[in-house]
């Protein structure tokens, strides 16, 4: 199966490269993890102020800093994923333990998650209307059906998302050629997605079975979450590989 081909594919690209993604993602993650704490420690002075005392500028000044919070987070998580599928696609290797930061190719890919955003909003926003009609009609049955449906719209938004590592090479698609691309994959992009949550099940139940040591709970939540992140990342360059440059698997 070519979907299968390709989730091994994705899985490799990680265990070939991982000095490289060490290069392109650690420090980065650390200077998140600082600017966090910092904020964090911030916002948690901030609301204990407020719980002696409530005021409105206070509760806005908090409120924009958690927002400013996530924006620096997307910012520097959109810069390292640019760099991931240059690496992979343009060979473009990390020189020291920062990755280039190419503006034009990040304010881009900014702007396909955007698109993906609201095609997203939309779907799933008629999902969500049909669907409470359908559970309120046939109860249990259509929630299993609202589900489903969910999950198949999750696979199908595959097809579009080829406008982002399109954007971080500087080679900008648009959805409805991402879409032509990607004409008769469906059944490929099911079985990849299939794999991938596959992957994320085992990781939860290993996760409910050290719930009780909760240090080693955390360390292999936080270890888990990083390393399906990345694989989701290489599934994506996998798929603009193979669709659009025509690359074997």
């Amino acid at each position: 199966m070519i979907g299968w081909k390709l989730f091994l594919h994705s899985v490799s690209m990680v265990q070939r490269n991982v000095p490289q993604l060490m290069r392109i993602f650690l420090v980065p993650a650390l200077i998140v993890l600082a600017i966090a704490y910092l904020a964090i420690g911030g916002l948690l002075g901030d609301i204990g102020l407020q719980a002696r005392g409530f005021d409105g500028n206070m509760f806005f000044s908090v409120l924009w800093r958690i927002v400013g919070l996530w924006l620096v987070i997307g910012l520097i998580g959109t810069w390292t994923v640019v760099a991931w599928h240059r690496y992979i696609l343009l060979e473009e290797h990390p020189r020291g333990w920062l990755p280039a930061l190419h503006k034009a190719e990040v304010g881009n890919y900014i702007l396909g998650l955007i698109k993906l955003f609201f095609i997203a909003i939309l779907f799933y926003g008629a999902l969500a209307f049909i669907g409470s009609a359908l559970v309120q009609s046939i109860g249990m049955v259509g929630l299993y059906l609202l589900l489903a449906v969910g999950a198949l719209i999750t696979i199908f938004m595959y097809r579009f998302a080829l406008i982002l590592p399109a954007a971080a090479l500087g080679k900008p698609i648009g959805v409805s050629e991402s879409l032509a691309l990607t004409t008769g994959a469906f059944g490929t992009l099911f079985v990849l997605g299939l794999c991938l949550f596959g992957l994320q099940l085992v990781a939860e139940l290993i996760l409910f079975l050290v719930a009780d040591a909760v240090l080693i709970a955390m360390v292999l939540d936080i270890a888990f979450s990083v390393v399906l992140a990345i694989l989701n990342i290489s599934a994506l360059t996998t798929l603009y590989g193979y669709y659009v440059e025509k690359r074997p698997i």
